[in-house]
């Protein structure tokens, strides 16, 4: 047998052997409000070859209930041939309009991640979930080191910028962390 080559039998062994693994679920909720939903749902429908976004917009309407989503009032035309022209899009048309107008402004959505859109106090709200599974680098967890039901969680701490990237766990990283001591002063060198 060569080097680097297998088995027949050790093949059937790794292959029947599954690896754990741990869930990464990831919830992201944009908030936009109705002029931003209005921008997007216009520069959908010119991309379209639409023509609401040459007219004059009168009025913008939230609408909540049976028949969710926006409804636009816009006046196309000029003097006598002016028409007002009303336009309801539901809320999954608001979320298309929504993710089109995030590509076109770089603003970065996960393809696989599942999309819902709700009306909320001010405005709309797109929420993303998505689930990454990752294999576990870990042995099993004992019973005691889990959050027992009811019992109260530590509070959050939060960091922002480059203090998220910090590795706690790294010894170089605590050491560099950590405040300089203090010179000692004559007076305490001498007692």
């Amino acid at each position: 047998m060569s080097p680097g080559s297998r088995s027949p039998a050790g093949d059937g062994v790794i292959l029947g052997t599954a690896m754990a693994k741990v869930r990464v679920q990831e919830i992201r909720k944009l908030t936009l409000p109705i002029e931003t939903v209005v921008d997007a749902v216009l520069e959908l429908d010119r991309s379209h070859g639409g023509t609401l976004a040459i007219g004059k917009l009168m009025e913008a309407r939230v609408e909540s209930g049976a028949q969710a989503g926006l409804t636009l009032v816009v006046m196309q035309g000029s003097g006598s041939a002016a028409a007002a022209v009303e336009k309801h899009y539901s809320l999954p048309a608001v979320a298309a309009a929504v993710i089109h107008y995030c590509f076109r402004a770089r603003i970065p959505l996960p393809r696989q991640a599942t999309k819902s859109m709700e009306v909320v106090p001010e405005g709309f709200q797109l929420t993303i979930q998505t689930v990454t599974e990752v294999l576990r680098l870990h042995g099993e967890l004992p019973q005691v080191s889990q959050l027992e039901v009811g019992g109260r969680p530590a509070d959050p701490i939060v960091v922002t910028g480059d203090a998220a990237l910090d590795d706690p766990t790294s010894p170089d990283e605590a050491a560099a962390a950590a405040p300089p001591a203090a010179p000692e002063s004559a007076a305490t060198a001498a007692a």
